[in-house]
């Protein structure tokens, strides 16, 4: 009873309670994060809808504005801005992924080009507006052409995405902000992330392999022949399931960075270490799978990719800005769903239709 009930008791009571992860967000600070976002986003909506702004647009931005700053989320905003800026000034797109479109602030804030309202036509001369919202078009590329009264030709744009698909019912859902980068260019976004924050500040997200059952498996059949053993299949079952899940080894997300708030240590939240425990790599990650303090610190994705590189090699190649090609562009539209457009033949390229190499569209 001493050894087992009682000395363990004693140990315990010797020792305080320990949580090894704190509650709530630590997210980084930026001074004047808040009002910069704010200042941004009106300011780059009127330059689109004019002044005063249409109720749709000022109903929509006062309820994301008061969810985002009152959660204190406006610093992701304002660093996602800031890397997004930094790219295109250095001439390659940014693609924004993920629900990150379904937010008008984050629109006008230039990181994401998707529009999240009701389709619309926008003038870009008098900024004279019409919304549809009778739900009779999906989104603003699928209205007809129109010139606005003052002869200018229109802008449609509008995807009808509401806003709790980014914040969650009450703005409380810590934004994800997945960010895909030239594949080329992704090590200059991870280092300006670190001048942003200093590279005290920000690590690696680590991840954590663990068994998988294949490979169990293999381990418990090796086992058993190197000892000699025969038994039941029930047993190896058994085994198996014992190991499946257990930690392997340990690696890195391929794009997620951890920012630690000034004045905290990354230390607080999670050890640090050389992913697979080896120095050569020289990136240090999180301990901690990200997942498990992904509640308690920021993590941003700065993914590298493809499509951006090919935009901005075809742009270099042809001279059009990617970005003034309308979305309901005839011709574009064509290629899926026949070749014409691209002066082949089905037979020249061995598809009928003319998306290969267009990423989504190869399956």
């Amino acid at each position: 009873a001493d050894v087992v009930i009682h000395g363990p008791c004693r140990i315990a009571d010797m020792i305080e309670n320990l949580q090894p992860v704190p509650d709530g967000l630590y997210a980084p600070e930026i001074d004047g994060a808040e009002e910069q976002v704010v200042e941004m986003t009106y300011a780059n909506a009127r330059k689109l809808y004019g002044d005063p702004l249409p109720d749709i647009v000022n109903e929509r931005l006062e309820k994301e504005l008061n969810a985002i700053v009152g959660n204190g989320f406006a610093v992701l905003y304002l660093i996602a801005h800031k890397l997004v800026k930094k790219s295109l000034d250095d001439g390659y797109l940014v693609g924004s992924r993920g629900s990150v479109g379904s937010s008008l602030v984050a629109s006008l804030c230039g990181v994401t080009e998707v529009n999240p309202l009701p389709p619309h036509y926008v003038c870009p001369k008098c900024h004279n507006c019409q919304f549809v919202t009778d739900g009779s078009v999906e989104a603003g590329v699928d209205l007809p052409d129109e010139q606005c009264k003052c002869g200018e030709q229109y802008n449609k744009l509008g995807f009808d995405i509401p806003f709790e698909v980014f914040l969650g019912f009450h703005g409380e859902k810590v934004p994800d902000i997945d960010l895909n980068f030239s594949g080329e260019y992704q090590s200059v976004v991870h280092k300006y992330t670190e001048e942003l924050f200093g590279s005290d500040y920000v690590y690696r997200a680590g991840t954590i392999g663990t068994l998988a059952a294949k490979t169990s498996y293999g381990f418990v059949r090796k086992y058993l022949e190197s000892k000699g053993k025969t038994v039941r299949s029930a047993e190896i079952n058994r085994l198996v399931k014992g190991c499946t899940g257990g930690r392997r080894t340990t690696g890195q997300h391929p794009g997620g960075m951890i920012v630690v708030p000034q004045g905290h240590d990354i230390n607080e939240f999670t050890p640090v270490q050389y992913p697979a425990n080896d120095a050569k790599n020289g990136v240090i990650t999180t301990h901690f799978d990200y997942n498990a303090i992904s509640e308690q610190l920021v993590k941003l994705d700065i993914l590298g990719h493809d499509d951006p590189t090919m935009i901005k090699m075809l742009e270099d190649a042809t001279g059009i800005n990617a970005l003034k090609i309308p979305l309901d562009d005839p011709k574009t539209m064509s290629i899926f769903s026949g070749v014409n457009a691209l002066d082949v033949t089905a037979q020249d390229i061995g598809t009928e239709v003319g998306t290969l190499g267009i990423p989504e569209f190869g399956t």
